[in-house]
């Protein structure tokens, strides 16, 4: 399929298909179901299940193949432009094209298939490798699986938002004490300071680490907070399965604390899963 935006697909988004080869695509309005990417990364979208109407059946889209998908309310892309019409041949001249000999038929075919190939391999070699965020993956993968909730309301069947494979989230960030410091409420326990417990900001890294710990916990998002002692700091878990103290340990802006740093003796499996990922983090902020 020709997808422009499939990046940006998700359940519940509408589309028009064309040139499929199959008859069930009849080219009206289909609403995407389902959204099915690669097992490993860089975790891109191998085929669409849509469906044409409430009570239809879900048909599977290969992203690879032949055809054109466009959103709904996009025009399809543009046709490619008809070759030049051949100038007319004065009244009384013949033209007479030259012949074309065996050598030259093979130089041609050598070329078609030789001048791609070295072309792909120079662009293969030349190109940056850029390593996913592991971050911006993990979130992408659960809110294409959940969908943008704007037509699941009104057709049966769509899937529903996934189970987390993660403890469920118990509290929410609500606030920002002086710090940084996350201010969580809880039915439990209610609003209190909870700081992030094994890490410390990396030296020269105080704007970066402020930035990152905002972008992974914004008010408003749902977490579990692991704090063994009452009114110590605690390991951040979101919804969505970020572990927060780790990521920040990973992206370079904090480092593990010294021996003791205020953690029980409960702590020591996250302990050593900070040290294991200070081990592969950028030793300076970028």
């Amino acid at each position: 399929m020709l997808v422009p935006d499939l990046a940006d697909l998700r359940p519940g988004d509408f589309v028009k298909l064309r040139g499929t080869g199959s008859s069930a695509h009849s080219g009206g309005r289909a609403v995407v179901v389902a959204v099915h990417r690669s097992a490993g990364p860089p975790w891109r979208v191998v085929a669409l299940d849509v469906r044409y109407s409430a009570r239809g059946h879900a048909l599977r889209v290969d992203v690879d193949g032949a055809g054109e998908l466009v959103r709904w309310d996009a025009p399809w892309p543009p046709a490619q432009p008809a070759p030049a019409e051949r100038p007319p041949v004065s009244a009384g001249v013949a033209h007479v094209a030259p012949p074309v000999t065996r050598r030259q038929k093979v130089l041609a075919a050598a070329a078609l298939v030789l001048v791609p190939l070295a072309l792909t391999g120079l662009w293969t070699a030349t190109r940056p490798e850029v390593e996913p965020n592991p971050l911006l993956v993990q979130r992408h993968l659960v809110e294409g699986v959940r969908g943008t909730g704007t037509a699941s309301p009104g057709l049966p069947g769509l899937p529903a938002p996934s189970a987390t494979t993660r403890a469920p989230a118990t509290a929410e960030v609500v606030a920002y004490a002086a710090g940084p410091v996350p201010v969580v409420a809880d039915a439990a326990t209610g609003r209190r300071e909870v700081a992030l417990a094994g890490v410390e900001v990396a030296a020269g890294c105080r704007d970066a680490y402020v930035s990152a710990l905002l972008e992974l916990l914004p008010v408003g998002q749902r977490v579990r907070v692991d704090a063994p002692q009452a009114g110590g700091p605690g390991w951040f878990t979101t919804d969505d399965g970020i572990d927060v103290n780790a990521e920040l340990v990973r992206t370079g802006v904090a480092v593990p604390t010294g021996a003791g740093g205020g953690l029980a003796a409960g702590d020591a499996a996250h302990r050593a899963e900070l040290l294991e990922v200070a081990a592969d983090a950028p030793r300076e902020c970028a």
